[in-house]
């Protein structure tokens, strides 16, 4: 069993905006990607054979959460086995028909492993997928002359009506006069912009002249700048909390150390969310001195963690957590991820010397140790790792 096509492989070129993470691994050629996917069967043919169908139908979903989940235990499972440890997928487990993910042992010591992603929600997946949809048609439309920028200011609750569309902005780019048109230093100003509503969306399009020697050439996608859709702020912390809450509590007591790790798609290396959703948010503390003047006194964290609740340590249970960021097959070599361990655990986690490692004192000082070996040692890649360019210039080996 295999997880990727029997193909010959001729696209190199890279993603589109519709198409999902497994049709674009599957589909891209090039010897860049040839390495990446060597390494996920590699990997994957030393999954446990009872787990391998389940996993290899989600890596080839074109659902990216599914995919995406399905790769972050293929490579929790790797990284067991790179550190000697022989591997269980889903045991049974005494007093209740719910399995983990992995049970791990070594040299006469057990451990379980959970994987749980911090994946967005199916209202936000289906308007990503309205986006990419409109996307992927903006890129039909013939503009020799110009590249398009595009803002989706507010979208609508279904699928805007692509032929329309089209038609109003390949009539609107063939009125234009590229050479009328100049970057005189103030940004996009000086472009020409076209609002467009329809079907409860607004978006904004500017033209953005093309030089005259990349003008007329066929097969050049006319997106050039894109933003909007929505703007929020993505609540690290708490996605890592429920990821926690609904993982934390599945097995009862266990009688050994208990992992939950956790796959994050925050853009974030800082360990700020981290921090937050484990110890407690962080508050500044304001005193006010006898004149009424303010003062800032301390930063303290709020009794709000999974772990910390001011007086007590609390999911004593879970030993440690690891947190794992922007996950993907083609970075394994360059991400270090992080195990943040419980201050006061149940059961302690033994050495664990693929990952950062975090640990709080006696004292309460937060201590970070880094592996002694980079990923790259650890997996047996080559550095740097994948060899050449993801997407090669033409005319360039």
């Amino acid at each position: 069993m295999t997880i990727f096509s029997a193909v010959e492989r001729t696209d190199p070129s890279p993603a589109g905006h519709g198409e999902s993470r497994s049709q674009f691994i599957d589909r891209v050629a090039g010897p860049f990607w040839d390495q990446v996917r060597d390494l996920m069967e590699d990997w994957f043919s030393r999954l446990c054979s009872d787990a391998q169908a389940d996993i290899r139908g989600r890596l080839r979903s074109r659902d990216d959460r599914q995919s995406k989940g399905a790769f972050f235990e293929l490579y929790l499972h790797e990284c067991l086995l790179r550190m000697g440890y022989t591997v269980t997928c889903h045991p049974e487990v005494d007093g209740t028909r719910r399995r983990p993910d992995f049970l791990a042992e070594k040299d006469g010591s057990t451990l379980y492993l959970e994987a749980r992603s911090a994946s967005s929600s199916d209202v936000a997946v289906g308007a990503d997928a309205r986006v990419n949809t409109l996307y992927e048609s903006l890129n039909k439309i013939d503009s020799p002359n110009f590249f398009l920028g595009v803002d989706v200011e507010r979208q609508g609750g279904g699928p805007l009506r692509a032929r329309p569309l089209r038609s109003t902005l390949e009539k609107w780019l063939r009125e234009l006069n590229p050479d009328a048109y100049r970057d005189r230093g103030n940004g996009r100003r000086d472009f020409p912009g076209m609002p467009y509503e329809a079907d409860g969306w607004r978006i904004q399009f500017i033209a953005l002249p093309k030089s005259p020697d990349a003008r007329g050439k066929k097969g050049v996608r006319p997106l050039g700048i894109i933003g909007g859709a929505r703007a929020f702020r993505v609540p690290d912390d708490e996605e890592i909390k429920n990821a926690l809450n609904d993982k934390g509590s599945s097995y009862g007591p266990l009688g050994a150390p208990y992992i939950v790790a956790v796959s994050s798609s925050s853009i974030t290396t800082h360990d700020y969310d981290v921090k937050n959703a484990l110890y407690g948010t962080e508050t500044l503390l304001i005193g006010i001195g006898p004149g009424g003047q303010t003062h800032s006194d301390a930063l303290v964290r709020n009794p709000d963690g999974y772990w910390y609740k001011g007086d007590h340590w609390d999911h004593r249970h879970v030993s440690a957590v690891l947190v794992v960021k922007k996950l993907h097959p083609a970075s394994i070599g360059t991400q270090q991820h992080t195990i943040w361990e419980h201050p006061d655990p149940e059961w302690s986690v033994p050495p664990l010397p693929m990952w950062r490692r975090s640990t709080v004192d006696a004292h309460g000082t937060m201590h970070f140790a880094d592996p002694a070996r980079t990923p790259t040692a650890w997996f047996g890649l080559t550095d740097p790792w994948p060899l050449g360019e993801p997407f090669p210039r033409k005319g360039r080996s």
